[in-house]
């Protein structure tokens, strides 16, 4: 499941659209906000014991050895790594944008691997981005969701991270469509200890200032996660709309 670890960390960085400005978490005026809270997370006091988990393991693994791979690997480098690893996900995002009924995202993703694994060298150069080729994010939760699954209760996974239950049977359904991650042992330890660093490395900033300057780092990235799913949703929504018109679809 070495993609779906770098998605969950990855929803973590990209909460920056929308806490960068968050200094601790908002508290709830009234009992239906309370409430309402209660319903998203009704399993908060074991999120939170493994969320406490998380914590640990970042601080005494993955911080430290990213900040290690932060000071050995030049950008250039890095931006090699993240290119690889975007790559080999591709096959996932191709899927699910067919799944999602989006013939451009579909289009775009299937020439977007096909061109950086060859003329891109294995994904180490964005080619089909140099060439104008672009694409958006896809994955299985999203595609639940498109197709009118609701979220379930609010979750985090071990290791991974914030999540709710819907998206957490996408990530183990993404895993099972990836055809890296059916390699020998070896193969997938490596790519998904690459995948966790590479995805630390990316989000670095924001994280470490969400664990710095945010009064309660749980609510906080539960808070971020969830808008950030919605964004992600309507995106996709928006996105399928459009293609269809420019294609003659409905």
């Amino acid at each position: 499941m070495t993609m779906g670890f770098s998605r969950g960390l990855g929803y973590i960085g990209i909460m920056a659209l929308s806490l960068c400005g968050c200094t601790h978490a908002p508290q709830a005026t009234s009992s239906a906000a309370a409430q309402e809270r209660i319903d998203a997370d009704p399993i908060e006091p074991v999120n939170r014991a493994i969320y406490q988990f998380n914590y640990t393991f970042d601080g005494l693994l993955l911080k430290p050895v990213t900040s290690m791979y932060r000071g050995v690997v030049p950008e250039q480098g890095r931006t090699a790594v993240s290119n690889v690893i975007d790559n080999l996900y591709t096959p996932v995002v191709f899927a699910n944008s067919v799944l999602q009924g989006d013939p451009q995202n579909s289009f775009a993703s299937f020439w977007r691997f096909a061109l950086n694994t060859t003329f891109g060298i294995g994904g180490i150069f964005d080619f089909a981005s140099a060439a104008g080729l672009k694409n958006r994010p896809a994955d299985l939760g999203e595609t639940f969701a498109m197709y009118g699954m609701g979220t379930g209760p609010y979750v985090v996974l071990p290791i991974i991270g914030p999540s709710n239950a819907r998206d957490a049977f996408g990530r183990l359904g993404d895993a099972f469509m990836n055809p890296f991650n059916y390699g020998n042992n070896r193969e997938i330890f490596a790519l998904w200890t690459s995948t966790a660093i590479d995805a630390r490395s990316r989000n670095m900033q924001v994280i470490d200032d969400i664990y710095s300057s945010s009064l309660d780092p749980y609510a906080t990235f539960r808070s971020g996660y969830t808008q950030k799913r919605a964004a992600d949703i309507q995106r996709a929504k928006v996105s399928r709309q459009k293609s269809l018109e420019q294609t003659g679809g409905k």
